[in-house]
């Protein structure tokens, strides 16, 4: 980038065009992945600092687009305002407005510039190839006024700004064209949820809405077709903009233009449209079938194994092909057909690319790719290479279809490197795990309820909230449960709920560190806790590492105490989880014997028995967490990772968290404390597991819900409302302290009932606790 800093500061900026490599169609809907490649043609933009006089702040001058010329001048409020309606300049009068709402909330001054766009996206003739033109104005034009008012901003909020910008300009689309201009290289993309974001630019001043996590929004690195590592400036300009060097890749990215130009918007909203109606069902199974596509040729991408790439990219057509059929939507062309025979006839993958109905096919060969005239007998890998990809070319120029001189250009931005299918199962968790808590439907806390009684006989000044968990003390009796990490995407979530409970003062837990024992790479995602919280912290493993494994993991967080998730059924479901549980016993045994600070046993959403709970204070637990089902359904979470959902009957499986807490309330002493999980929804129902005999109440689902909809600041606003009712609540029952709830009288009703009574619990008994307490 060239930059001049003097009276009349210049600074350039320039953004690559993009290609679809698959899940062009799924992307649309958010968390649905994608990928795609940033391609070495180039859109400049050049802001050029500018005397402010009566008649205009500024102009915008686009080198062959009249349409987008254009004077602005700053209207009463200091806003960018256009002297005539110029659609072709609505992404850099939006960028100039967005930037702007920044410079002025960091208290920085205004100025007057010009604005000058030139391009070589499209042919000399003027002919759109379909790489994405306003992708690249936005993210130029953007990069260029951050830099001309000095204002940094790391590279996902960046992307969060330029999705922003093309929001306001008045594209919807999934903004996987951003990011593949913003981040250059090859990524693997998932589109926020724009439904969510729509809603936030209108109530959240920008600035904040940058820093917050975005649902479902994730960018991860692919080091494939000659990627090497992130280019250390992040401004996109002049010489930092290298493409893909000569040296020979593992795998060569061809791209061949059908000279028949195609609106992607319409027809996405055609296949959208279509979508809604008796076909959803199979739309959404089309859904389904992509991502497992795209993670699939990620893989094998990484890998440079070209016949995994052969097998999925034909996969990736065959499910656009259906998509096709389904909707009577034209996505592959007779030329595309063409482009793509052809491209087979040589040994490449190949599909279109992008909405297809026109525009751009890719083909990718390796170096097993044979030339269609046996003559690379010989020759090194990149000869043989280099005669696959003239004979292609040969074959597209006869067909009418145009080679296009593209490469894919280096990363241009930090984005955390895609790491297999386990950071993707942690996204594919959170995804779905936020896809069952969109409404809170009723549970077995809906069964209890409490018989009032009138005179309550106390103060709110004399409630006290606190509770003792692990031998420390807590000021309120609930905490953020294990959810997440090992990904980029659940790293950002930890920090976030971290700083949600250092600011309210709640303990938090991780999820579980298996991925960073593993992968010492990792552990930032889980470090993030620690870095944003000085409060209780709890540690999370799995029965399944060593007892040094397991120091390893607390010390990893510098953990107050450590939880031992026990999830036999959510393994049973997981396509790649354990299937032997034989020695879980002994090891748990011997991790509590080795931890240096306290341990707590825990389910992940199935419930413990009283059974359950006696063996683990027999085998060293003091501390046990019953987690019982009505929350997330992590055996619904990994059955539809499956290809087949063959374990649809599990749904549902285990004992609720009321019946886990009253089968722990009858009979002698267990010997170990309870902590309550699962299905949590409010304070109400916080109180009625306290009642029912939890020290503490973790929650999960729902601040997970609250925070990808509210932020930060909406979680810290929530736990706050929370423990501020949690006080009215035990004021209405009489209670001073969380043991008085022990002593209020409860009535069971619904499934809960007819369950624990065959449990042998007596509820009749629980109507009427009050009076044997003598309150």
């Amino acid at each position: 980038m060239a930059e001049r800093e003097d009276e009349r500061m210049v600074i350039e900026s320039q953004a690559p065009g993009k290609l679809y490599i698959a899940g062009e169609y799924a992307v649309v809907e958010h968390g649905h992945p994608a990928i795609l490649v940033a391609v070495n043609r180039m859109l400049a933009v050049r802001v050029s600092a500018r005397e402010c006089t009566a008649q205009a702040a500024g102009g915008i001058r686009s080198d062959g687009h009249d349409e987008a010329e254009v004077t602005w001048h700053r209207n009463g409020q200091g806003l960018c305002t256009p002297d005539q309606e110029r659609p072709g300049a609505a992404y850099l009068i939006a960028a100039i407005r967005c930037v702007e709402e920044l410079v002025r909330a960091a208290g920085g001054t205004l100025r007057a510039f010009d604005m000058h766009v030139a391009s070589d996206l499209d042919d000399a003739s003027g002919r759109k190839y379909g790489i994405g033109s306003s992708a690249a104005v936005t993210v130029a034009g953007m990069r260029a006024l951050l830099r001309f008012y000095r204002l940094e901003l790391a590279p996902m909020a960046q992307y969060k700004l330029a999705f922003a910008i093309a929001r306001r300009a008045g594209n919807v689309g999934s903004g996987g064209d951003l990011a593949a201009s913003l981040f250059g290289g090859c990524i693997r993309f998932c589109s926020p949820d724009r439904a969510w974001v729509g809603m936030r630019l209108d109530d959240t001043p920008l600035p904040e809405l940058i820093r917050m996590p975005w649902p479902d929004l994730n960018v991860s690195r692919l080091h494939v077709f000659g990627s090497g590592p992130e280019s250390k400036q992040h401004n996109g300009g002049g010489h930092e903009l290298v493409e893909e060097s000569a040296r020979f890749a593992a795998l060569r990215l061809l791209v061949g233009w059908t000279g028949s130009p195609a609106s992607t918007a319409d027809l996405v909203t055609h296949v959208q449209h279509h979508s809604t109606d008796e076909r959803e069902r199979r739309y959404r199974e089309f859904l389904e079938h992509s991502d497992r596509c795209v993670d699939e040729l990620c893989e094998a991408l990484a890998q440079a194994d070209m016949p995994a790439v052969r097998r999925r990219i034909a996969h990736a057509r065959e499910l656009l092909l259906g998509l096709s059929s389904l909707t009577g939507t034209l996505i592959e062309t007779p030329k595309l057909t063409a482009l793509v025979e052809a491209a087979l006839g040589h040994g490449a993958a190949s599909k279109s690319s992008g909405a297809g109905g026109g525009d751009c096919g890719i083909a990718i060969i390796g170096v097993d790719s044979d030339a269609d005239d046996g003559a690379s007998g010989g020759k090194t890998d990149a000869g043989a290479a280099q005669s696959a990809a003239s004979a292609i070319f040969r074959d597209w120029r006869s067909a009418g279809i145009e080679p296009l001189d593209l490469a894919v250009c280096k990363p241009l931005a930090e984005a955390a490197q895609w790491r297999t299918k386990r950071s993707s199962r942690k996204d594919d968790h959170v995804r779905l795990a936020l896809r069952q808590h969109e409404q809170e439907p009723n549970n077995a806390f809906d069964d209890v309820r409490f018989i009032h009684h009138a005179l309550c006989g106390v103060s709110l000044d004399q409630i006290d909230t606190s509770t003792t968990v692990c031998g420390s003390h807590w000021q309120l009796p609930f905490y953020i449960n294990a959810m997440t990490g090992g990904s980029q995407r659940s790293g950002g979530i930890n920090a976030a709920l971290a700083r949600a409970a250092q600011a309210t003062g709640i303990a938090i837990a991780s999820g579980s560190q298996h991925a960073a024992l593993r992968d010492p790479a990792l552990a930032a995602t889980f470090t993030a806790i620690r870095a944003q919280s000085q409060g209780f912290v709890f540690a999370n493993v799995g029965p399944t590492v060593t007892p040094q494994q397991a120091v390893r993991a607390v010390a990893m967080l510098g953990a107050n105490a450590l939880q031992i998730h026990v999830n036999i059924a959510q393994e049973i479901v997981m396509p790649e989880g354990n299937r032997d549980f034989s020695d879980w016993p002994q090891r748990i045994r011997e991790i509590i014997a080795a931890s240096p600070v306290p341990v707590v046993v825990k389910e992940v959403g199935f419930g413990m028995s009283r059974r359950s709970v006696e063996q683990l204070a027999a085998l060293g637990a003091r501390t046990v967490d019953v987690s019982g089902r009505g929350g997330t359904d992590f055996a619904a979470i990994e059955n539809s990772r499956r290809a087949a959902h063959e374990y649809g009957y599990l749904d549902g499986w285990g004992q609720s968290t009321v019946l886990c807490l009253l089968d722990c309330l009858g009979g002698a002493p267990i010997g170990s404390d309870i902590l309550a999980s699962g299905g949590v929804r409010n304070p109400l129902d916080v109180i009625k597991a306290l009642a029912l005999g939890a020290e503490a109440v973790g929650v999960s689902g729902h601040f997970l819900r609250v925070l990808q909809d509210r932020g930060e600041s909406g979680l810290v606003d929530e736990i706050n409302a929370w423990a501020e009712q949690l006080r009215s609540l035990m004021g209405l029952l009489g209670a001073k302290t969380v043991d008085e709830l022990q002593r209020t009288d409860l009535l069971l009703g619904g499934m809960t009932l007819e369950q624990a009574k065959l449990l042998g619990v007596d509820v009749a008994l629980l109507s009427h606790r009050s009076v044997r307490a003598g309150v």
